[in-house]
């Protein structure tokens, strides 16, 4: 990708092979971030909700269960059936074009300990797995997401978190500065840095001229 790009434009080098046309949403190349937003500061408030898994997640939650409640807290739910809702939806955005969200108890997600901890990565850690094998990928990606093939942050309403996720008009700091980590997983090493340049040209390229200073006139 040389030069510029712009919101709505698809997006060459991803690593989304079910998504041959990802476009790039608004809020990507415009949403700000304060200077004192960090990933780090996260407190899982955004995990509270629960999540959309592929069919191909849900499948491997499942077939892992032992080793999932193995990380659970005493008080959470260690009924495998009773993780996921029963309503399985249609949408192209996840690689099978079917996904079925988690259930919440006692308002935060099935797989959440009390510590604000995903039990879905602790499992996977503890036995020595990759650590993207069991925790659903829109979890790692959050707040970066994906809406009908667009490349976009998540509803900023959704969590009113500035100090980690949460995205406005204002701010010094860009998706590509808060979240490089998430953009990558999308995007791919190479890809994520051809789109910041991209993205920052086009930023650069639509600043206004600066008028030179000339004499007031008499």
């Amino acid at each position: 990708m040389n030069g510029t790009i712009s919101a709505g434009e698809t997006v060459r080098k991803h690593r989304l092979g079910h998504i041959p046309e990802l476009r790039l949403g608004t809020d990507i190349t415009d949403g700000r971030f304060p200077a004192s937003c960090s990933m780090v500061n996260c407190n899982s408030d955004c995990c509270s909700g629960g999540v959309y898994a592929d069919m191909a997640e849900y499948e491997q939650i499942l077939l892992r269960a032992d080793l999932v409640r193995s990380q659970m807290d005493p008080d959470q739910v260690t009924d495998s059936e009773s993780w996921f809702e029963r309503e399985v939806v249609e949408d192209a955005d996840f690689p099978s074009g079917r996904a079925v969200g988690t259930e919440v108890y006692n308002d935060r997600c099935v797989f959440l300990d009390s510590r604000g901890q995903c039990v879905l990565q602790k499992a996977a850690a503890a036995s020595g797995m990759d650590r993207y094998a069991l925790k659903p990928f829109f979890c790692w990606i959050y707040p970066v997401t994906l809406n009908s093939g667009v490349l976009a942050l998540d509803n900023p309403d959704f969590v009113d978190r500035p100090a980690c996720c949460t995205h406005g008009e204002m701010g010094e700091l860009t998706v590509f500065d808060v979240c490089p980590e998430e953009l990558t997983l999308v995007l791919g090493e190479e890809g994520f840095q051809e789109l910041r340049d991209a993205v920052r040209e086009t930023g650069e390229s639509l600043e206004p001229e600066k008028e030179e200073n000339l004499p007031s006139p008499r």
